[in-house]
């Protein structure tokens, strides 16, 4: 069974690849789970990691691309609401008690949720879900959750780990996303504990609020009252939870999910993230929302980066943070046997970065976790070159149509042909939203802040 489970997932995950026509060499810096290999390469085929070292054999019909950068698996996010990364960051004039006050604010209202519906209204939704999935691989994302409700929108950029078509309605694991596990109805909950029961997992919002709201903190107790500390489970913001719940989560084989920056511009805090590193509980960094997290992955890195040197004794090591936004994703939605990692017959899920001359020496961690969106070099889902430098991209898909980008200052082009079906272009779709949103006091979001 086990096998099985493993070949059906190994499958559903190479799908996203079969328009692959040649393998695809690239040399640089390899990062490892257990090494680090300068000069190495990465042989990509059929979607696949077929091999990877310092000395491989190079089919003749491949492609190579020496990168000259840092060759890592692509990010992984496991908090996000795409449709809301159209907006503008939010700055609130004060901090909350809890996410039910600042939700209740008539500001919140005007800025983002009568837009929000507007856009819906007017039949936007997959458009800002586009525009919202672009912004993310920019950001060196390979796979995310936080789809908009709509099961209708052309899926084909990121895996959309939660409704996901590569991944079939039928073949495990089913990864459940929820916002309001208190408002869940009763079949919900039952149709939730049973793809726990069946190996899948539940990304929950849970304690968020002041880390001493006791509010937020009372969640925790209506969690196990809703018999939701299961195996499978993993808490998202959990700014309030305290020591002994991050205990009780390690031994019931429940996760987290932290987003620093969302915590503190909105609660003043962040969770305790050294109890949950004391208690050895399995965490995933994210950005939450471009309104007051990061505009990805890579910008949450960072953030985190920063917060974890303002500490008098830093918590984490860079190696440690970067394992967040991808091995440690991966294990939370049981994805770690085929993403999150550079191995052998894993997805061809690849971010390359520009290295830094200030990197310190020896530790290509340092480079992924103080990145910016400039850096990215190329990034590929199921082996198929979606987003880079000019360059790379023209030389792997020399006959393909690339759209143009600008970055921070940086030209990047992009390809949409992983798409199932023919999409506008994309300055298309971004004018179509900043239409739309200016007609309601609004502009759309940059797809990158740039250091701002």
């Amino acid at each position: 069974m086990l096998r099985l489970y493993c070949c059906l997932i190994l499958l559903a995950a190479t799908a996203h690849a079969q328009q692959q026509q040649h393998p695809i060499a690239l040399t640089g810096t390899l990062v490892t789970p257990d090494e680090v290999i300068p000069n190495g390469t990465i042989l990509i085929e059929h979607g696949r990691i077929r091999d990877l070292g310092p000395h491989i054999a190079i089919p003749p019909d491949a492609i190579t691309v020496d990168t000259h950068g840092i060759i890592a698996p692509g990010l992984i996010d496991l908090h996000n609401h795409l449709t809301w990364n159209v907006f503008p960051r939010w700055k609130p004039i004060e901090e909350f008690n809890s996410r039910y006050d600042w939700q209740a604010r008539p500001i919140y209202s005007l800025l983002m949720v009568a837009p929000h519906k507007a856009l819906v209204d007017e039949g936007l939704e997959c458009d800002a879900e586009r525009y919202a999935e672009v912004k993310a691989i920019t950001q060196g994302e390979t796979s995310l959750v936080g789809s908009g409700p709509t099961h209708n929108c052309n899926r084909g950029l990121a895996r959309n780990l939660d409704d996901d078509p590569e991944l079939g309605p039928n073949n495990p694991p089913k990864i459940v996303y929820n916002v309001f596990p208190f408002q869940m109805t009763e079949p919900d909950l039952a149709a939730a504990k049973q793809s726990l029961a069946a190996h899948g997992a539940l990304l929950i919002h849970v304690a968020e609020g002041a880390p001493n709201s006791a509010s937020a903190a009372r969640e925790f107790e209506m969690l196990k009252g809703r018999g939701l500390l299961l195996p499978g489970v993993s808490l998202i913001h959990g700014v309030a939870l305290k020591p002994e719940n991050f205990a009780e989560m390690k031994s019931a084989g429940v996760g987290f999910v932290w987003s620093p920056r969302s915590n503190i511009e909105l609660y003043g805090g962040t969770a305790n993230i050294a109890a949950a590193l004391q208690n050895g509980v399995t965490t995933a960094l994210a950005p939450d929302w471009s309104p007051t997290g990061s505009d990805g992955v890579l910008g949450e890195l960072q953030y985190a980066a920063t917060w974890n040197a303002a500490q008098t004794t830093p918590l984490l090591t860079d190696h440690q943070l970067f394992d967040m936004a991808t091995i440690n994703p991966a294990a939370l939605v049981h994805l770690d046997h085929q993403l999150g990692r550079l191995e052998k017959n894993y997805a061809a899920d690849i971010l390359v970065l520009r290295p830094h001359t200030r990197q310190p020496a020896n530790n290509p961690w340092w480079n992924l976790d103080h990145a910016s969106p400039d850096d990215v070099e190329l990034v590929l889902i199921g082996g198929e070159p979606v987003y880079g430098d000019p360059a790379p991209m023209q030389k792997l898909l020399p006959n393909a149509p690339l759209e143009s980008l600008t970055i921070c200052g940086a030209q990047k082009r992009f390809s949409f042909a992983t798409e199932p079906q023919p999409q506008p272009p994309f300055a298309e779709t971004a004018s179509r939203l900043n239409t739309a949103l200016r007609e309601w006091g609004r502009h759309l979001a940059p797809l990158a802040e740039c250091g701002q």
